[in-house]
């Protein structure tokens, strides 16, 4: 495993964060209870919460990645899906779907979805020619055993710098092929295989967030999630540790907790 290194004098100067992706998540069976909606007031109302926190991009995910929730197919994540992707879009905001089905990026982005945050390995030929012709943002995570489902029961990858390279360069240059505009690259700080114990967990997340400048040899905007750690100071700490990283977007459930940290690192 790659050692996690210092951060350089560079990095403590105060972070400035370009994109903010505020999570709702419309599956019950989710480990984050405070991100969980069920129906339209709680909708509204967390959009409108995580929109006044700097949000300017809101990521809806309808499958849980909890390794005990129950398995739903692509048909009950699209039901749980378009109702609410509907009613944000007429809201006016900008709407991002979580999800690892090509079908379900298709319907997606017929629905009007403006970006997607892909989070499977594989996404299908007619899927990137969906995100391209729909001029939506892509974001591709690296996710070496298929999707979260698969996971459970795959044996353990080693998480390494260069596996996310090895990973991640074809399937960003499969996504500019297709004519994809923006692509962003996700190093999955929050989808490390369940039978990583907290320490090797922590030591993985910071060996990527100390070295984040191997992988801006793709040549895309780095997405980084401020893992929700169980503890709360926890929280304040890694969220911290991804802002000094220098991460172009953000993933958050707690947007409040990092707009807390740029205010008190402004001098």
């Amino acid at each position: 495993m790659l050692a996690p290194e210092p951060p350089s004098f560079a990095l403590m100067s105060t972070p400035h964060p370009r994109t903010l992706l505020g999570v709702i998540n419309l599956s019950p069976e989710s480990m984050v209870s405070d991100s969980v909606v069920a129906g339209t007031e709680q909708l509204l109302q967390r959009a409108a919460w995580l929109h006044s926190q700097g949000c300017a991009v809101l990521d809806l995910g309808a499958r849980s990645i909890t390794p005990t929730a129950a398995m739903i197919d692509d048909a009950e994540e699209q039901r749980r899906l378009l109702p609410a992707l509907g009613r944000l879009l007429q809201e006016g905001y900008r709407v991002s779907v979580d999800t690892w089905s090509s079908q379900t990026v298709r319907v997606a982005l017929e629905a009007g979805a403006t970006a997607i945050n892909f989070t499977g390995a594989d996404i299908e030929p007619s899927a990137l020619a969906a995100v391209a012709a729909a001029g939506a943002s892509l974001m591709l995570t690296y996710m070496p055993y298929g999707d979260a489902y698969r996971m459970r029961t795959a044996t353990p990858v080693p998480y390494r710098l260069q596996g996310l390279l090895d990973h991640l360069g074809p399937r960003v240059e499969q996504a500019r092929a297709a004519g994809v505009g923006e692509v962003i690259i996700d190093p999955n700080l929050g989808i490390i295989h369940p039978a990583t114990d907290d320490v090797g967990k922590i030591q993985l997340q910071n060996s990527v967030l100390w070295n984040l400048d191997v992988l801006r040899k793709l040549g895309c905007p780095i997405l980084l999630y401020a893992a929700r750690k169980p503890e709360r100071l926890a929280r304040i700490l890694f969220a911290s540790n991804v802002l000094f990283a220098g991460a172009d977007w953000i993933r958050t459930h707690h947007p409040d907790m990092i707009q807390a940290l740029l205010t008190a690192a402004t001098p």
